[in-house]
C-alpha cells in the first residue's frame, strides 16, 4: 500500500499533538480528581473547581492556536 509521503508527516503530526494533548488534559484531570477526593480538607473545593476551569482553558487554547495555524497555510 502506498501513502503519499506528505499525508505520513501530517499524520505524525496530528498524533504526537493529540497525544500530548491527551497527556496533559489526562494530567490536569487526575490532579482535579484528586481535589475532589472525600478525604480532603473543608475549604479546597474552591482549588478544585480553578483546576478544572484551568485544564479547559488550556484545552481550549490549544485548540484555538491549531485552529489559527490550520488557517495560516491557505
Amino acid at each position: 500500500m502506498n501513502v503519499d509521503p506528505e499525508f505520513g508527516r501530517i499524520l505524525l503530526r496530528v498524533v504526537i499533538v493529540g497525544g500530548t494533548i491527551m497527556a496533559i488534559g489526562a494530567t490536569g484531570l487526575y490532579f482535579a480528581w484528586r481535589a475532589f477526593a472525600p478525604t480532603a480538607k473543608k475549604g479546597s473545593d474552591f482549588r478544585a473547581v480553578v483546576i478544572v476551569i484551568a485544564v479547559l482553558a488550556v484545552v481550549m487554547v490549544g485548540c484555538f492556536v491549531l485552529l489559527i495555524f490550520s488557517y495560516s497555510r491557505r
